[in-house]
Parts: C-alpha cells; sequence; structure tokens
C-alpha cells in the first residue's frame, strides 16, 4: 500500500481487475502488475463458484454487462477502486532495457491504487504533453511506462508477435439503446501499453507454473494449417499481391513476415481479415502447446478474475501453491478436473464472443434502418457467386445481391475473387471502393442490403464518413 499504483481503463469501466506499478533498478524496469484476487471470495464448492463456472465469462453486449459474478463482487469488493484497500495476486517482474524478463516474483498482496485513469486521459499525456487535472503526480510514471511498453512491443514484434490490426465498432446508444452513430473503438498509447504488461505478466505466471510442472490451464493458440495459408496467398497473388519468403507457417515469424508485406498494400485491411481467418482459434488447455499469434512459447490467462473463469482458476492454483497446500492430492484434484474445466470455459467464451457479435450486427442493422437512401464509399470485402460485400469505413457490411446489379449479367470468377459483366466487360474485385446506397435492412436477420449508387443518386446521398 506504500507504493505507487494505479489503473488504466476505458471511460465507462466499472469492474477494474487490474493495477500497475513502475520503477526503476539501475537501466533494469521493475514492472509490476497486481491483479484482484477474486478467489478469496469465490470459494471452491459454494454456489458462487458453480455460477461462475456455469456462466464462464462476463458477456459484454453493446448495451449492457451480463457479468460472471453478483455487481457487489465485480464492481464492489473485488474491483481495484481507487482509495481503498484491495486483496490482490501480484507479479513484479525485472525487465532488461532490451525487454528480457530477468527475475521475477509472484506473491499475495494488499494494495492501494491512487487514482482510476482512463485512456483518454492518459493517451493526452503520452501524445499531447498534456496533464488533466489530477494526473500531475503521476505524469513522469506514465512516461516511464510508455518507454519500457515500447521496449516490450519491439522485443515482441522481433520474435514474430503477429498484428492483424483489424478495426473493430464501437456501437453508440442512448437512453433507450438506439444506436446513433458507429464508430472505430479507439485503440491508442494507453490501451497498447496494458496490453503490453498484461501480455509480460500472463507470460511470466505461465513459465513460473510450468517449470514447477503443477497442473495449470494454459492459453492456447496453435500453428495454422499450412494448407489454408497456402489457399489465401495463390488467391491473392491472382489479385496481383506477391509475397515472397520462407512458406513454413510453423514459425510465426514465417507469417509475420507475409504480413509486413501485406502491410503497404492497399485494401491491407480486407487482406489481413482474410489471412486471421486462416488461423485457427485461441483455446483454453491443461497442456502448454504455445501461443502462435504473441509468438510466445508458454501463455496464460491471469490478468482478469473478474471477468473470466480461467483466470479465477489459475489463481487458486496459485494461491495453493503459495500457501503450500499443493500436495499430492490436490494436484490430483486438479489433474481430473482441468480437462473439464479448460473445455467448458473454451465454449462459454464462444458463446459470450456470438452474443456479442449479434448484438453489434443487430444494432449496425437498427442504425442503418434510419438512413435507407443514403449512399457512402465503401470497400468490396469479399465477393461470392450470390453477389458482393460492401464494408464502410465503420466496419458496417453489406451485400449487393447479384440480382440486383442490374446493368449488366455478372459472372462470379472464384479464382479471381471477381464479378464480370458479360456484355460490358466491367469487373468488381476485392479491395476495390465502391459507391454504394442502402436499400433495404433486416432486423431479423440481421442483414443490410447495398446497391450500386448511380450518379443521381451521388447528387441526393448523404456521407457521414
Amino acid at each position: 500500500t506504500d507504493m505507487t499504483i494505479f489503473t488504466i481503463d476505458g471511460d465507462d469501466t466499472k469492474d477494474i481487475d487490474d493495477a500497475i506499478s513502475i520503477s526503476k533498478k539501475g537501466e533494469n524496469y521493475i514492472l509490476g502488475v497486481h491483479i484482484a484476487d477474486v478467489s478469496y471470495y469465490v470459494k471452491e464448492g459454494t454456489a458462487l463458484y458453480k455460477e461462475a463456472y456455469s456462466r464462464g465469462t462476463s458477456v459484454y453486449l453493446v448495451d449492457r454487462v451480463v457479468p460472471m459474478l453478483p455487481h457487489k463482487l465485480s464492481n464492489g469488493i473485488c474491483s481495484l477502486n481507487p482509495n481503498v484497500d484491495r486483496l490482490a495476486i501480484s507479479c513484479i517482474m525485472e525487465i532488461t532495457p532490451n525487454g528480457k524478463i530477468v527475475s521475477h516474483d509472484i506473491f499475495e498482496s494488499i494494495i492501494r491504487s491512487r487514482i482510476q485513469m482512463t485512456y483518454k486521459k492518459v493517451n493526452k499525456i503520452l501524445n499531447d504533453e498534456e496533464t488533466p487535472e489530477g494526473y500531475e503526480p503521476f505524469k513522469d510514471d506514465l512516461k516511464l511506462m510508455w518507454e519500457l511498453a515500447k521496449i516490450l512491443r519491439k522485443e515482441k514484434l522481433a520474435r514474430g508477435y503477429l498484428d492483424f490490426d483489424v478495426d473493430e465498432p464501437k456501437i453508440l446508444v442512448d437512453e433507450n439503446c438506439k444506436p446513433y452513430d458507429v464508430i472505430l473503438r479507439e485503440h491508442g498509447k494507453g490501451e497498447n501499453m496494458i496490453e503490453d504488461f498484461m501480455i509480460a505478466a500472463n507470460e511470466t505466471v505461465a513459465e513460473h507454473v510450468f517449470y514447477m510442472g503443477l497442473p495449470f490451464v494454459y492459453r492456447v493458440h496453435e500453428v495454422p494449417d499450412n494448407e489454408k495459408v497456402e489457399e489465401f496467398l495463390n488467391s491473392i497473388s491472382m489479385l496481383g499481391y506477391h509475397v515472397v519468403g520462407d512458406r513454413n507457417f510453423v514459425y510465426p515469424k514465417s507469417m509475420k513476415k507475409i504480413l509486413d508485406q501485406l502491410r503497404d498494400k492497399e485494401g491491407f485491411e480486407i487482406l489481413s481479415t482474410l489471412l486471421l481467418r486462416c488461423m485457427k482459434k485461441a483455446v483454453y488447455k491443461p497442456e502448454n502447446l504455445g501461443h502462435y499469434g504473441l509468438a510466445s512459447k508458454c501463455y496464460t490467462h491471469f490478468t482478469s478474475p473478474i471477468r473470466r473463469y480461467p483466470d479465477l482458476q489459475i489463481h487458486r492454483i496459485i494461491k495453493d501453491n503459495l500457501r503450500g497446500r499443493m500436495n499430492g492430492e490436490r494436484m490430483e484434484h486438479y489433474r481430473k478436473i482441468l480437462e473439464e474445466v479448460t473445455k467448458h470455459a473454451s465454449e462459454t467464451e464462444r458463446r459470450a464472443d456470438e452474443a456479442e457479435r449479434e448484438t453489434v450486427k443487430l444494432k449496425k442493422v437498427e442504425y442503418m434502418s434510419d438512413r435507407i437512401g443514403n449512399v457512402y464509399t465503401g470497400v468490396i470485402s469479399s465477393v461470392t457467386k450470390w453477389g458482393m460485400y460492401v464494408e464502410l469505413p465503420n466496419t458496417i457490411e453489406g451485400l449487393i445481391h447479384v440480382a440486383n446489379m442490374r446493368d449488366d449479367h455478372y459472372n462470379y470468377d472464384e479464382s479471381r475473387y471477381e464479378m464480370v459483366g458479360e456484355r460490358t466487360g466491367k469487373v468488381y474485385k476485392l479491395g476495390q471502393e465502391v459507391r454504394v446506397r442502402v436499400a433495404d435492412t433486416d432486423r431479423l436477420m440481421r442483414t443490410i442490403d447495398f446497391v450500386i449508387a448511380k450518379e443521381r443518386d451521388e447528387e441526393n446521398g448523404e456521407d457521414e464518413w
């Protein structure tokens, strides 16, 4: 409680499960990542434990959160709110100027956060040299943290960390849950910094437990299917995108070289999304199989026990070990349950992701329902035999059905991701910019229909981006 510890989150975050601290030891950095100790309150075998296990994760919908734990815990006694003592598990790491973690300590702690910071205000300091009111005492710590974050990011990229840089939407709704805007979610320096610190802590904890040989929950992202990636590369070569390099995608560095070559190409956002679809889904497993996307040999989820069950399970294992309770009986207990725990956690995560995607789709459709007839500029994100999908700059996507392309009869060229007009020879291809008019929406099917805008639509249209 005598350390300068604080939290950085979104403006509307109420369930705060991670706090950070920084200092220096000679040339080395001492980074502290302090995570709420939820396991103290959620005892194994209780009704609270069973319900948390059943839910598996908090679900973040457009206008509300369906929490894994009751609000009195998630927003109250467990949340690392400012100026109150809170139970935590701390991971203190000593990191060299080259980004190597040379020593660490993991222990139970009581912490007191000094201030609840927001990404928006932290980014003002890191980007604009502006210091918001109340942040003055922490300005130097934040600058030191950003210095370390740049080092950690550089080290990650050097080993093959994959940054697909895919845009995420943020739906803004009024008090009646009616969407009034769809914008891109900001991912600035503050967000990147916290992400890098949490990854460092997750790797440190995973390696610590792995080398002790204890039963554990790992976050696993397996090597992609070489055939799928080759198919993607062959397809984009037909479009004129040529990439060179090692085609052995067992190594993340090989994939990173491909991604880096596409980064400066027109339509990178579309290409990176298509490449991302070649990747396998990250899951939880009791075996350490590495994390391909992070180019990490050993990874776990330790940093969000308020909203993710696997993190809560991990804290219980860590505390059993710290308190000397990890005897043969407890080891056998964990070995028996972790196969089912990790399978169930992966399933509940998929369920939550699907619910979140569906509500975003629904709100996008509702938003565009009030804009039928408007004209926008978008990019062709996918071409199929039934038509072309066009994505607008704010990630809203609609279909131009082939039946509504009435200026010609269009044939789908599967090998080149193109629609080709029989009479005119007009070509529509992946990544091409087009002007579209909103023709219709369907809330039940969560679909938006576009048509190619005509010249007279250009005059009457309304482009909001």
